[in-house]
């Protein structure tokens, strides 16, 4: 079993959230779980409680973020893993998606990320030691229509990671970013948290059709991975444990086939790109 260690989990009460949470209670540390809205914990509170582990209500997109953190660093002495897990999806053409709602994604999957790491950076740079998480999606690694918004927030959120992560590992500050396949979720069920775009007939036959039909499909989820599953890959990564012992870890921790898939197919993208692009681009220069 690892070292015990203070995790702050945001968007804790449901779905993958709730089991990173239980994972890493399980695991031996001390989990913060983070909740928005108390009445749809249901019944999340009892058994994260049952393993000892604790709730703070903490809305990513509110204006106390920074000392909502700093509560948890002062009750405890530290936070040694962050792991940014609220969210919501967005489904729906571009076109058709409002300005407002793009902007409301962004202060939650992007912002909201950001606002937890700058609260929790001058204490893990103070200690030398920190882990911070980010969950991203294999949407960020290979987009489609339909999903360009939720997708924007994402490859953002692996972009400011990746640059987080050249300042601050000479701290001893590790950025890891997960990048989960399709899961057994209700992550996109319009009634939980997510928002659909109504289809309308100006995009029927294109590609935002074509990702609904397979996004609502009977059976769409039966080949789709198991969250718990998901979750303890990431307390382990954390760790250096299971799947990980003796792994040497990258910032990109893929945790789906959708995603290895994904990334096949960017790498033969880009490896085409640098073959046949060169002279081009050397021609921009004297």
């Amino acid at each position: 079993m690892a070292e015990q260690q203070v995790w702050l989990i945001t968007g804790a009460s449901r779905s993958l959230g709730l089991h990173i949470a239980k994972s890493a209670l399980k695991a031996g540390h001390k989990v913060i779980a983070g909740y928005r809205n108390k009445a749809k914990v249901g019944d999340a509170f009892a058994e994260v409680e049952a393993l000892g582990g604790s709730w703070l209500q903490l809305d990513v997109a509110s204006d106390d973020v920074e000392a909502k953190v700093q509560s948890v660093i002062d009750e405890y002495g530290r936070i040694d893993v962050l792991v940014n897990n609220a969210g919501y999806g967005l489904f729906g053409s571009i076109e058709e998606t409002s300005v407002q709602q793009i902007e409301d994604i962004f202060k939650v999957n992007f912002t909201g990320s950001v606002r937890t790491m700058k609260a929790v950076l001058p204490s893990m740079r103070t200690r030398r030691s920190g882990t911070i998480v980010n969950l991203s999606s294999s949407l960020a690694v290979s987009a489609h229509g339909g999903f360009g918004p939720y997708s924007a927030t994402k490859f953002a959120l692996e972009g400011i990671s990746e640059s987080l992560q050249g300042e601050v590992a000479a701290f001893g500050i590790r950025v890891l970013v997960i990048e989960p396949g399709m899961m057994d979720t209700d992550f996109i069920d319009p009634a939980g948290t997510s928002i659909l775009v109504p289809l309308t007939d100006l995009y029927k036959g294109t590609g935002v059709e074509s990702s609904h039909t397979f996004l609502f499909a009977p059976g769409f989820l039966d080949t789709a991975s198991r969250p718990a599953k998901v979750a303890d890959r990431i307390v382990e990564a954390v760790d250096g444990t299971g799947a990980f012992a003796n792994r040497k870890l990258s910032l990109m921790i893929p945790l789906g086939r959708e995603c290895g898939w994904g990334m096949a197919k960017r790498a033969e993208t880009l490896n085409h790109l640098v073959k046949d692009m060169a002279e081009v681009w050397e021609t921009c220069y004297d």
